[in-house]
């Protein structure tokens, strides 16, 4: 793990020993034979260069997130996991014919890292379009989190924050989990005196999550401005809140603020104090959550996999056709 900060060529030699499933991933690749391989983050990036390699076809690379500020907030991943990760991405992403990413922050920061001589192209993650119905605030304002419930995405924050949220306001968390980070939830729930408000729910199909979420009047989504990789952010639930029609609530971070204040679908909060997150649900009534939802559901027609897929399926098209 530490020889690709000495010797950066030694980065891919590391990386099939990481996890032996690589190697079982570049077996399976072998018996295709596409016109595009496409690696999905930068853990399938040496597994498709070695195939298109092997097969003269094009290699696509979706470095998606943000890899090389992913935990840069942990010492240990700094030390041991980013040298690698660095080094596979620097090796490689040249050899790419398209690069993609998820936000213009990302795009930015792969242009200065890796001195790329295209900007890489912005495929945002967005769900294929659904029409969802306009669903009226009730009695109870129903706020949702979905997403994978783990350490770091700012939900003992928002737990914290119940307590001070007007009483109509109730949360719904909707992921998986550890069974231990569950249980200390459930505690952290009790400790706050806040069991009542508060529901830990499994999580629901893919494919169920934009009509589940429908169901819900806010979403929101609580992230720390830790590292480049959580200020580049452009999560899909961010795009999944919108698609369900729910007023968002989210962190003032660049990449969710310049949709929000282009679309006017919802409200913004700095930091991660439990106080402020209170402060800005409670800035919400019925009427404005209406209108912030109508929003959101005309916002979908714009932010959908249907449009957004043109300009990946187009670049994807020519590349096959007449090569890199």
């Amino acid at each position: 793990m530490q020889a690709p900060r000495l010797w950066p060529k030694s980065a891919e030699r590391t990386f099939w020993l990481l996890n032996s499933r690589f190697g079982d991933l570049y077996s399976l690749g072998k018996m295709q034979r596409p016109d595009v391989w496409l690696a999905n983050d930068w853990t399938a990036l040496p597994i498709a260069r070695r195939l298109a390699q092997e097969s003269g076809a094009v290699l696509v690379y979706d470095t998606h997130e943000l890899a090389a500020d992913e935990y840069t907030e942990k010492l240990r991943w700094r030390l041991l996991h980013r040298p690698v990760t660095v080094a596979i991405e620097r090796e490689c992403i040249k050899e790419a014919a398209l690069v993609t990413c998820v936000s213009d922050g990302i795009a930015d920061r792969l242009m200065e890292l890796y001195e790329l001589r295209e900007r890489p192209v912005v495929i945002r993650n967005t769900p294929s379009y659904q029409e969802m119905p306009f669903r009226g605030t009730g009695e109870i304002i129903k706020v949702l989190y979905h997403g994978i419930v783990a350490p770091g995405r700012g939900l003992e924050e928002c737990i914290r924050s119940v307590s001070l949220w007007r009483p109509e306001f109730n949360l719904t968390i909707r992921g998986p989990a550890l069974a231990e980070y569950y249980d200390a939830l459930n505690r952290l729930m009790f400790e706050v005196g806040v069991q009542d408000r508060v529901s830990l729910v499994p999580a629901v199909p893919m494919v169920d999550l934009v009509r589940e979420a429908n169901a819900f009047d806010v979403g929101l989504f609580a992230l720390p401005n830790h590292s480049l990789h959580n200020r580049f952010a452009l999560p899909n639930k961010f795009f999944e809140y919108t698609m369900a029609g729910l007023a968002l609530c989210v962190s003032d971070l660049p990449e969710m603020a310049r949709l929000i204040k282009t679309f006017d679908h919802g409200r913004l909060f700095t930091g991660m104090d439990p106080s402020v997150i209170a402060a800005t649900i409670n800035s919400l009534d019925h009427v404005v959550i209406e209108q912030y939802k109508r929003r959101s559901l005309d916002a979908a027609r714009e932010l959908n996999w249907q449009k957004e897929s043109e300009r990946l399926v187009s670049a994807c098209t020519h590349l096959a056709t007449n090569g890199r």
